[in-house]
Order: C-alpha cells, then structure tokens, then sequence
C-alpha cells in the first residue's frame, strides 16, 4: 500500500495546541520538543503539525523504553 492510501493519510492534523492537550504538557513544549526533532512533528512553512497515530506510536514506544522488568 502507498503513502496516498494508508489510513494514516488522511488523518487530520493537530496543532500544536490539541497535542499539547494530549500529551498533558503545554504548548510551548511541544514546540521546543518538535524543533528538536524529540516529538514526531510536520513543519508546513512557519506551522507545526502533528498526526494523531504518530503521537500515538511515540508515546507507547516511550512507555516500552523506560519500563524496567520486575524482579
């Protein structure tokens, strides 16, 4: 399946305020942390831009990489 026909294609786009939101931090953060390439982010011209399924895959990958095993 190509890009233009991937579910993912036509998800709307979050500003950076609904990730803000999302993520329970705020707006600003999110910013810095797209500009620094930490959050998976779309930059159109001076606008920031996230997909919800990509946040969605980050936040989990987070969750799996700072979990420890318990003995």
């Amino acid at each position: 399946m190509d890009a233009l026909h991937s579910p993912n294609y036509l998800d709307p786009l979050w500003h950076p305020a609904d990730t803000a939101t999302y993520l329970g931090l705020h707006e600003k953060t999110v910013i810095k942390m797209a500009r620094l390439h930490q959050l998976p982010a779309l930059r159109l011209g001076k606008h920031w831009r996230f997909r919800r399924a990509d946040l969605v895959a980050w936040t989990e990958s987070q969750v799996q990489s700072t979990c420890q095993p318990v003995e």
